[in-house]
């Protein structure tokens, strides 16, 4: 249970009130200094400053109130006459009878403007006016970098917090992905499960739940290893009890009956030798493989050859599309071998009378596609994904039928993954295409060979 004090929500409520309190902050400060009038008497500097700019610069007279268009950059030497100081500006006017008032040469800024004075010579009030007051970056035309690094603050603040918020989140988005493919190392989730607010407790029940599932999976492999292995004696039983029958029938009057008795028997044996193919295979690491360096377009047609009189039995024609060069691979070439016998067991399996099945064998980058098309039903769209899961049947009568049992295509993935590889499946109007690609040379092959 995440603390109050800790909970994603205050965070989230606090950083933000935190960074428009502070923009709020920052502008209204900044205006209210940038809008102060400050004054104060001048010092002997600033008189002499005075003076020599009384005594060097062509005064220009204030006889309305567009003086500020006529100031040049710098120090500026502004007049009035005694009996008409309203011409002066309203915020020099409001400098001088502060002056007047205190009897003494002030130096004073407001609204940006620097003046020095007043001094009377004659019948005129003389007063030094410079748009220099706030130096560096508060000068008058850069006063824009005041909005703009305040801009760049609060971008650079609500980027930490994003970043803060989204980056666990795409961590538990990767983490959740590799668990759906199987993976169930979440280590990469170690640093979000030390957080203790929402995405943390959220991170820790990812992780529970990928140890659960771990667990129920191996429960499920080791069931079916046990259960597999406990079948294969009543069904050893089972076929010398029938070769016992078929003995004693001397007449082979129940030749029928027991034709159908084993070949219901092979159905089950076959099943049970897939199902402990499949738990080896779940268990056996990458590093356990015999890999073997050969020729791919060769070992294809040693496998199309042995599959001749099958697709001779059904009508069909093989048609093979691959590259010219011939292209050596180091593989498992046992396992390799299994999948595509299974897929192209399959496409047999569903290809209609006389139809024609395409094999493809292509070299993309490091990589050898090799490819199976039948000519059959296909399989949904909504469906393909699932296919190589064991024990998954898209259409079961269709499937039991046809012998299968949804374990053929999970054999053909664990066998690609084996192999740093992948297998794909799509419709191709008509019939479905499934794709193995496999890497030329695999990593864990190029470690046990010693090749660099």
């Amino acid at each position: 249970m995440v603390r109050w004090y800790r909970s994603l929500f205050l965070r989230i409520f606090l950083w933000f009130w935190l960074i428009v309190s502070l923009a709020m902050g920052a502008a209204v400060g900044t205006l209210l200094w940038l809008e102060d009038d400050y004054y104060r008497q001048a010092s002997i500097q600033e008189t002499s400053l005075l003076r020599q700019i009384i005594d060097t610069q062509r005064p220009v007279l204030a006889d309305d109130r567009r003086l500020w268009r006529r100031l040049r950059p710098g120090w500026n030497l502004v007049i009035a006459p005694i009996d008409n100081i309203s011409q002066l500006p309203h915020d020099i006017e409001q400098f001088a009878d502060e002056a007047a008032e205190r009897s003494q040469i002030l130096w004073g800024q407001d609204d940006g403007w620097q003046m020095i004075g007043p001094v009377r010579r004659g019948n005129y009030l003389y007063v030094a006016v410079a748009r220099d007051g706030w130096q560096g970056v508060f000068e008058d035309e850069d006063r824009w970098i005041i909005p703009v690094v305040m801009l760049l603050v609060v971008t650079l603040l609500c980027s930490l917090l994003a970043w803060s918020l989204t980056r666990p989140v795409q961590q538990l988005q990767r983490a959740v992905r590799r668990l759906a493919s199987g993976d169930f190392d979440m280590s990469a989730l170690n640093k979000s499960y030390r957080r203790h607010d929402e995405i943390g407790a959220l991170t820790e029940e990812v992780i529970d739940m990928a140890a659960s599932l771990q667990r129920l999976l191996h429960s499920h492999q080791q069931l079916v290893r046990d259960v597999s292995h406990e079948l294969r004696s009543p069904l050893t039983r089972l076929q010398i009890a029938l070769a016992i029958a078929r003995k004693k029938d001397v007449g082979s009057v129940l030749a029928g009956e027991h034709d159908r008795i084993e070949r219901a028997v092979g159905q089950v044996d076959n099943l049970i030798g897939q199902m402990l193919d499949l738990a080896r295979l779940q268990q056996q690491d990458e590093a356990e493989l015999l890999w073997e360096e050969d020729e791919v377009q060769g070992r294809i047609t040693e496998w199309l050859d042995d599959a001749d009189i099958e697709c001779q039995s059904h009508g069909l024609t093989i048609r093979r599309d691959w590259d010219a060069k011939p292209v050596d691979a180091n593989w498992n070439w046992l396992l390799v071998e299994r999948a595509f016998d299974n897929i192209l067991r399959n496409a047999i399996r569903f290809s209609p009378e006389g139809g024609e099945l395409l094999v493809g064998c292509h070299v993309n980058d490091d990589f050898v596609d090799i490819s199976v098309q039948d000519q059959g039903p296909g399989v949904p769209e909504e469906e393909l994904n699932r296919i190589f899961d064991a024990f998954t049947q898209v259409d079961s009568a269709r499937d039991h039928a046809a012998g299968g049992y949804g374990i053929g295509l999970a054999l053909v993935k664990r066998i690609t993954e084996l192999h740093a590889g992948s297998v794909l499946a799509q419709n191709s109007a008509p019939g479905l295409k499934v794709t193995l690609r496999l890497p030329v040379i695999t990593p864990k092959s190029t470690k046990s060979s010693g090749k660099p």
